[in-house]
């Protein structure tokens, strides 16, 4: 269940409703929710530039802080981003429309849907 909110908080990511996202438009930080077959929950997605490529944090509100093992922009303002807490890989694809965003990620534990509006 923590791996799977770990990976939701990864969510987030609002970007502008651009033909493609520029990693200008990540920065910053998103307020996520994710949507299980367990609940709801939430978070923070922080996307920081380091070494001129995109890289960040997932911070839930229940504690802990995940750095993202991978970010990614691709075509048709998509932000994939991974993340691998203890001994599982969280893999997250949002569609992002001006601020918000809303995408699906998948865990060992299951699949799960999630949105998230930047801050």
């Amino acid at each position: 269940m923590k791996k799977l909110l770990i990976v939701i908080f990864v969510l987030g990511f609002s970007i502008q409703g651009f033909a493609n996202l520029d990693a200008k438009q990540v920065l910053g930080k998103w307020k996520y929710t994710v949507e299980t077959g367990q609940g709801q929950m939430t978070g923070i997605l922080k996307f920081v530039e380091k070494e001129g490529k995109l890289a960040g944090d997932v911070i839930p509100d229940e504690g802990g802080v995940y750095p993202f093992t991978k970010v990614e922009l691709k075509e048709g303002n998509i932000l994939y981003f991974e993340l691998k807490p203890e001994y599982d890989v969280i893999k997250v694809s949002v569609k992002v429309e001006g601020d918000k965003f809303k995408g699906t990620g998948s865990t060992y534990d299951g699949d799960f849907t999630l949105t998230g509006e930047k801050q």
